[in-house]
């Protein structure tokens, strides 16, 4: 007998999913709220990173050893081919372990999209079937990053899809919490791959952790926190690797304590037009520095959306290596931005400092910023 109806949503990356020794952690953190008689809802990303045989990356390079310009469907049905290959396995790893589980990809789901290829919108949930799964004693191990449009067609979420997947199930399922399971243990003030002095925090509101995401932090994305608004669903961001409690992502008001954290978004073009545009309403992924200027992520996407543009909006030039840095507080900006000859100070929300700068500068700026700020 279950402890409440209420599930609880379960979300592993694809470095938690990537060998044996990995996966053995996994199985623990969902033996442990099995055993206590919780219903478990599991959502998963594609195994591994690039360059190991079932990441989405290195499926995709199946395609672009053929060719690059690759239509945006195939593409598509390409991408979801890693989360719904690691449910599979893992529904049969868990129920060898003694934990009996059921597999569901997107549409088994019934997570119903928008036709945007590559960055598709949820627009319905209807978890039927898993509630089947789970009133029958099953834990369920949902292809996270996918689902279909009206004509049954495999769409995918974008960046962070699995993350947007899990909280998408959660508040159809009216889950309990969401964990979202990494390599790091919760949300940090700062990129501790970056920043050997950053610190994680216990707690963030979830108007501080959307600015995060939105100006690039890459633990939960942006449209997952939107995702759990509606229902007010915590989320608690944790580490696969240990029994950290994480930081919570919680639904009340800012506190009036200030927390400063800093987040950053690298790979990315600066694509610049010889005329004045509004390209944020024209293209997805668009990040917006001025009515000549814009950044995009340098992805397998990008050929496409810069195709879009010059359709839209005319001649333009292309420059690689570029990044973005903000401070975000969580009430308004308490001190003054600070002076970099080599970077841009942009113009930002009242509580963000942001700045463009050229990659290469990144690690420098972010150890500056975060012994000034934090």
């Amino acid at each position: 007998m279950s402890k409440s109806s209420a599930p609880i949503v379960m979300k592993f990356g694809g470095t938690s999913l990537r060998d044996e020794i990995s996966r053995s952690h996994v199985l623990n953190h969902i033996k442990h709220y099995a055993d206590s008689g919780e219903r478990v809802v599991v959502v998963v990303s594609a195994m591994g990173r690039k360059g190991e045989p079932y990441a989405t990356d290195t499926l995709v390079a199946l395609l672009k050893d053929v060719g690059h310009n690759i239509n945006p469907r195939e593409l598509d049905l390409v991408m979801s081919v890693g989360e719904t290959l690691c449910s599979a396995f893992c529904a049969h790893l868990l129920s060898c372990s003694g934990m009996p589980a059921v597999s569901f990809n997107g549409r088994q789901s019934g997570i119903l999209t928008d036709d945007n290829a590559g960055n598709a919108e949820i627009l319905d949930v209807n978890p039927s079937r898993i509630v089947e799964a789970l009133d029958q004693g099953d834990i369920a191990v949902v292809a996270g990053f996918q689902g279909v449009n009206e004509r049954g067609d495999i769409r995918t979420l974008g960046r962070g899809g699995s993350d947007t997947s899990a909280v998408a199930l959660a508040a159809a399922l009216g889950a309990e919490k969401v964990e979202i399971f990494s390599d790091v243990d919760g949300i940090a003030n700062c990129d501790p791959r970056q920043v050997e002095a950053s610190s994680y925090l216990d707690s963030i509101s979830v108007q501080q952790m959307l600015a995060m995401a939105d100006e690039g932090s890459r633990v939960i994305h942006p449209r997952a926190i939107e995702a759990s608004i509606k229902t007010k669903t915590p989320i608690v961001a944790r580490n696969t690797f240990n029994n950290s409690i994480g930081t919570t992502i919680h639904h009340k008001e800012a506190s009036e304590k200030e927390v400063v954290a800093i987040a950053h978004r690298d790979n990315m073009v600066l694509i610049e037009f010889a005329l004045e545009h509004k390209a944020s309403s024209h293209v997805d992924g668009v990040v917006y520095i001025d009515s000549r200027r814009l950044l995009l992520n340098d992805d397998v996407y990008l050929s496409d959306k810069l195709a879009q543009l010059e359709e839209k909006l005319g001649f333009y030039k292309l420059s690689r290596h570029w990044a973005t840095i903000s401070v975000v507080f969580n009430n308004k900006v308490s001190k003054k931005p600070a002076d970099l000859d080599y970077a841009e100070l942009l113009d930002s929300p009242k509580n963000i400092i942001s700045y463009l700068l050229k990659e290469i500068k990144v690690r420098e700026t972010l150890k500056f910023l975060h012994g000034r700020y934090t």
